[in-house]
């Protein structure tokens, strides 16, 4: 519904009524044609978004996020906790999230690029070169 939506507020069509009712065998092609148009061109197109949606978008929600939202509800000036923290040590712990995130989101981002196979190739040169 979301491209949908999208294209009848581009489109200035209301999403119910009759004039949605006559404009919606278009409003439906121009939802249902680009993502076909797309797939017949590079048929896992869609899996690599999955593959980078999931990569990327799973770590900051579940390891980037929580150690904000501690962050934020822990250490603004005006709050002061009514209990204790769940974690303990303060400061330290959420750093050591967000370090451990931040190292995970590189190197699945260093994976995706090709990184560790350039590298990985460049030893084998090397280590055969030498020997």
């Amino acid at each position: 519904y979301g491209l949908l939506d999208a294209l009848t507020d581009i489109t200035g069509l209301p999403t119910k009524g009759p004039k949605f009712e006559q404009w919606k065998p278009a409003l439906y092609a121009g939802v249902f044609v680009p993502p076909l148009i797309f797939s017949l061109g590079s048929s896992d197109i869609f899996y690599q978004a999955l593959d980078y949606g999931g990569a990327f978008g799973v770590s900051t929600l579940f390891l980037v996020f929580p150690p904000i939202m501690v962050w934020k509800q822990r250490y603004r000036d005006e709050n002061e906790l009514t209990v204790a923290p769940m974690v303990p040590f303060g400061k330290i712990p959420l750093a050591s999230l967000w370090k451990a995130a931040a190292t995970l989101i590189l190197e699945q981002g260093a994976n995706k690029l090709g990184v560790f196979d350039f590298f990985e190739g460049v030893w084998n040169q090397y280590t055969t070169n030498s020997s």
